[in-house]
């Protein structure tokens, strides 16, 4: 039996199986007028498989009457016309046909093949456990037309189903797409311009601080907008609908005074080629907004430190060949000091020049001329962070006490020892933090007889910090240095 593994037939079967008929109400009254025109014992509606019959439903007396043999002898004859059985006891057709004992009573039976989709998937049936002397044309012709309308119940059944999984798709990407939209926070709009009626996803209200319940116009949405901002916007929509172009748009919402990215396009037109639907998004920008005014501040910042550190090391330049006609000894001092400008640096711009810890500046200037021992070295204050100006300053101040220590003082010897201590001071107007450098244990020190560069650099390190100030003093136990600046 060829034709019932057919490819074709077999995809409309399985899509049929996964249906619930036992509760169909239009198959129920198809079998029940089947058995009422035949006047049979039974009816039934099965579903015929290579190797079985699924009966959807059944009416009469008979009970569970597997026929599966008959049935698909009923399907796959040369015509779809009715399969007539008067006597299955005496029909060479079926009497040694061993399927035929599962309804070993069985006599009579008139099948119906039902086509759904122009596969024969089914028979209706009708049967009696007497024979029958015949089964006349006119009832032959009944059995087909209700044959034809269990296939078109089925069809529609079928249908229905693959329209409900069609929706339900639908539904799924449209969520998927909606979840998708709100994720990268992207609202989605849609303006009637005949009606002005704008609708969008939740986020496209969110972001202007309307509300999804209440019905919103085109006007409604640009009133919503920044007062700033709302008529350029108004402007490039107008614009872009006369030159039939894209509207695109940076704008705020006033409500929350969030960056949005505007783009639009008109979706449809009426027959006079007037603009009727404009669809679009509004995307946002805040953080990258924020982020390229985070960028043009710091370039207007590094600017200024460029231009400021471009004349500290011409002065430094200048005083440093003023005291000193040997190149050698040039490159070597100026190197040093150029050093600690550049690590200054390097930490702001680490911080993006929002400052520098205290500490992490002392550490970096201070610690790498503790030769002998790092311990020689001994920090006392908590952490605070100092402005660009004040970091850069305290950085040369550092290094020339540090450099100076090295060669002549507490760490040009494995006994010598240098402590940094600081303290805030409040004050009415702002607060102080002072800074005391203590030599100890280094060669007995005398105060110089000729100021020299790193002492001139150590007191006007600080110039660019309004109302700091920088005393040295040359006990005999070691050089001592207090420093003081103001804080915001």
């Amino acid at each position: 039996m060829e034709y019932l593994s057919g490819g074709a037939r077999i995809d409309v079967l399985s899509g049929l199986k996964q249906l619930e008929f036992q509760q169909d109400e239009g198959l129920n009254n198809v079998v029940e007028l089947a058995l009422s025109m035949s006047e049979a014992d039974g009816a039934q509606i099965s579903l015929v498989h290579e190797d079985q019959s699924q009966v959807l439903t059944r009416a009469g007396s008979l009970g569970n009457a597997n026929i599966w043999v008959i049935e698909a002898c009923a399907l796959v004859g040369p015509e779809r016309n009715c399969l007539i059985v008067l006597n299955a006891a005496e029909d060479v057709r079926f009497a040694t046909i061993e399927a035929v004992t599962h309804a070993p009573n069985l006599r009579f039976a008139a099948l119906a093949p039902i086509c759904v989709s122009g596969e024969c998937v089914g028979v209706l049936s009708v049967m009696s456990n007497a024979p029958r002397a015949d089964f006349g044309q006119v009832q032959q012709t009944q059995l087909m037309q209700l044959a034809r309308l269990a296939g078109s119940l089925l069809e529609f059944r079928r249908e229905l189903r693959t329209d409900a999984d069609v929706i339900s798709t639908f539904h799924r990407d449209e969520d998927q797409s909606a979840m998708a939209l709100e994720v990268g926070n992207v609202g989605s709009w849609v303006w009637d311009l005949r009606t002005g009626k704008f609708s969008g996803n939740r986020m496209a209200f969110t972001m202007l601080g309307l509300s999804p319940d209440q019905q919103i116009s085109g006007e409604d949405v640009f009133r919503a907008m920044h007062a700033d901002d709302f008529p350029a916007m108004r402007s490039a929509f107008a614009r872009a609908i006369a030159h039939n172009q894209d509207y695109v748009g940076e704008f705020r919402a006033a409500s929350s005074g969030q960056w949005l990215l505007g783009r639009g396009r008109i979706f449809e037109r009426d027959a006079k080629g007037k603009p009727a639907v404009a669809v679009g998004v509004n995307i946002d920008i805040t953080e990258t907004k924020k982020a390229a005014e985070k960028t043009r501040l710091l370039l207007r910042e590094l600017n200024h430190r460029v231009k400021n550190t471009l004349a500290m090391l011409q002065s430094l330049a200048r005083q440093t060949l003023n005291r000193t006609s040997d190149p050698a000894e040039f490159m070597e001092a100026f190197s040093g000091r150029l050093r600690a400008i550049s690590e200054a640096h390097t930490l702001l711009s680490d911080r993006e020049w929002s400052g520098i810890g205290l500490i992490d500046l002392i550490t970096k200037q201070v610690e790498p001329y503790a030769v002998f021992d790092p311990r020689q070295v001994e920090l006392a204050g908590e952490d605070m962070v100092l402005p660009p100006d004040h970091a850069l300053g305290l950085g040369i101040a550092l290094h020339e006490l540090a450099t100076n220590a090295a060669k002549h003082g507490a760490l040009s010897v494995a006994s010598g020892h240098v402590r940094v201590s600081w303290q805030l001071e409040q004050g009415l107007d702002e607060s102080r933090v002072v800074i005391h450098w203590i030599e100890t244990g280094g060669p007995r020190v005398s105060p110089p007889e000729v100021r020299g560069l790193g002492e001139r650099l150590i007191e006007r390190s600080l110039d660019k910090v309004l109302s700091s100030s920088v005393r040295l003093s040359y006990p005999r136990t070691g050089v001592e240095a207090l420093i003081s600046m103001p804080l915001s």
